[in-house]
Order: structure tokens, then C-alpha cells, then sequence
């Protein structure tokens, strides 16, 4: 049934028109186009609204998304830098904890102690000598 509503547009009049050169008169009265033209044209006026709010909504839309996937790839950018810096914050911060096991001496009165009394010991002799 729909198929044969539809056909009946297939066998439509196609649109008339009819070109003036300046001095030349029309060859009817009225209108320089047929009702068929006269009818296209009317819907092509009353689409173009519709026709331009689409298009500038899909464009919109388009330049929204490059957007959004701009800032989604620069909050990813984002956090994979400050994650490899805390990784290299980390890291030097458990290098600088181990030298400073190893420039610490375990055991300071024991190294104090030896310190005093060798400087004691070394200067005495030393005094030893002079005399």
C-alpha cells in the first residue's frame, strides 16, 4: 500500500523554469516557473531554517567533541606526568634516605667517644714530642 502511494510521486511534473534575457517578455502571465516550481521553491524557503539548525547543531557538535577529546587527552597527558614524577619522588627520596643510613654512623656515642679520645691521645704525644 505504502509502496503504491509513493510511486505516485515518482511520476510528479519536474519543475519548470523559464529564462529571461533583459527585454524579452514572459510567455505566460504570472509567475516565470510552473506550480511545481512555484511549490518547490516554497519548501525549500520553509526548510532552510530546519535545514540550517541541523547543520549548525551537527557542526557544533562535531567542534564539542574535538573538544572534549582534546581535554580528555590532556587530563591523560596530565596524569601520566604526575604520576612519573611521584615515581621519580619516590625514588630519590628512598636514595637520599639510604645515603643518609649510610653517612649517619650507627652508633654516634661509640664514634663520639673514640673521636675524644683519640684527639686526646694524638695531642698528648704530640705534646710528648715537642718536649
Amino acid at each position: 500500500m505504502i509502496l503504491f502511494l509513493l510511486s505516485t510521486l515518482a511520476w510528479g511534473q519536474p519543475p519548470e523554469y523559464t529564462y529571461l534575457e533583459r527585454g524579452m517578455e514572459a510567455p505566460f502571465s504570472g509567475r516565470l516557473f510552473n506550480d511545481t516550481a512555484s511549490q518547490l521553491l516554497s519548501d525549500q524557503i520553509a526548510d532552510a531554517t530546519d535545514r540550517c539548525q541541523i547543520e549548525m547543531d551537527y557542526q557544533i557538535g562535531i567542534l564539542l567533541a574535538e573538544k572534549e577529546q582534546e581535554i580528555n587527552k590532556l587530563r591523560s597527558q596530565h596524569k601520566l606526568d604526575k604520576q612519573t614524577l611521584e615515581a621519580k619522588v619516590q625514588a630519590l627520596e628512598t636514595r637520599i634516605q639510604g645515603l643518609e643510613k649510610i653517612k649517619t654512623p650507627p652508633k654516634k656515642k661509640l664514634w663520639f667517644s673514640f673521636g675524644l679520645i683519640t684527639g686526646v691521645g694524638i695531642t698528648i704525644a704530640i705534646a710528648n714530642a715537642v718536649n
